[in-house]
């Protein structure tokens, strides 16, 4: 039996729908009150004759900060995949987002080690590496360095990694994967489905920063390989393609047939938008749109290397060209 947190956000999806339709006997962690119903949209996306699959699935209602529900949850379970995280650039979400993506991990990690679990499999992020220096290309050797500039999101993915070393010291067998920004196709306008939307609908601006861009068929099928592997205690950088944001939304608005964005935005310009945002947020107690920590992290200048799992695994990523017109036809089928 096979244990997925995080069943129902991009990476657990797609997780899900390729263990259910290997064979794999597979129990998801579902929070309370929530529905899968986003899920059970993506399997249908990805194969209307495989939408059955998702029944497969054993849905436990659970919680990551439950210790309780966590130990229910991996009763029979051999193996154990964490893609439970919370995602925001949000100030005032911080501690929550601390007390998910660290202590939950924490609680994992324990009832992987109280329940003799034989692997677990951590999705972590691109972001637990740290600031770059000028042009360094990032790998898995990279150090963490304490910075004013880190987002708070990259230091509750540092602080949960950390969970995980900590767990592999007490002998708890375990890889990591460290993705870079996933592209995929989930709920319309959410995450980075967002961007989509507003290409969509024509974006004329970029902002001039350069990141590291990765399939979630990729994360996923490179999560599995790890889990078959006899590989143990060691981390994975994934990431296909490194790419400026104006290269990445001419990519999209050539897929969509629509216009080049064509108006660079400088960080004192998208500093002053998220400034005033954050303040119309606070005043309508409502969720910015965008964040000063969002402008510092898509103005930097980061490259990642995957040398070390295409080397390992002798595998090709797929191109973001084709990882993107992927996402939009799944995308199309989930507005309908």
């Amino acid at each position: 039996m096979i244990l997925v947190t995080g069943g129902t956000g991009l990476v657990g999806s797609y997780l899900l729908y390729e263990l259910t339709r290997n064979g794999h006997a597979v129990r998801a962690l579902l929070r309370p009150g929530k529905k899968p119903y986003e899920t059970r949209n993506i399997f249908n996306c990805l194969s209307a004759e495989n939408e059955h699959l998702i029944d497969r699935v054993e849905w436990f209602e659970g919680d990551v900060l439950d210790q309780y529900s966590l130990q229910q949850a991996m009763q029979g379970v051999d193996y154990v995949y964490h893609c439970a995280a919370m995602i925001s650039f949000n100030p005032r979400e911080l501690n929550t987002m601390l007390s998910v993506n660290v202590e939950g991990t924490a609680n994992v990690v324990n009832a992987c080690l109280e329940n003799g679990i034989k692997k677990l499999c951590h999705v972590s992020s691109i972001a637990s590496l740290g600031q770059p220096e000028k042009g360094e290309m990032i790998d898995e050797n990279a150090k963490w360095k304490t910075s004013r500039v880190n987002s708070g999101y990259a230091i509750s993915k540092y602080g949960g990694e950390r969970e995980v070393w900590r767990g592999i010291e007490e002998g708890l067998n375990a890889v990591i994967v460290n993705p870079s920004v996933i592209i995929g196709a989930g709920c319309h306008k959410k995450a980075t489905n967002k961007l989509f939307h507003n290409i969509e609908n024509f974006l004329p601006y970029y902002i001039p920063g350069i990141n590291g861009y990765v399939d979630v068929r990729d994360v996923v099928n490179a999560m599995i390989k790890l889990m078959e592997s006899t590989v143990s205690g060691e981390r994975f950088v994934l990431n296909s393609e490194n790419l400026s944001l104006r290269e990445f939304f001419i990519k999209v608005a050539d897929i969509l047939g629509k216009p080049h964005p064509r108006f660079a935005l400088s960080g004192n310009i998208m500093n002053a938008i998220a400034w005033l945002d954050e303040m119309r947020a606070r005043l309508t107690r409502s969720s910015p749109l965008l964040t000063r920590e969002n402008v510092r992290a898509s103005m930097s200048k980061s490259y990642y290397s995957a040398e070390k799992f295409k080397s390992a695994f002798d595998y090709t990523f797929i191109p973001m060209t084709e990882s993107l017109s992927e996402a939009f036809r799944i995308l199309e089928g989930l507005k309908k």
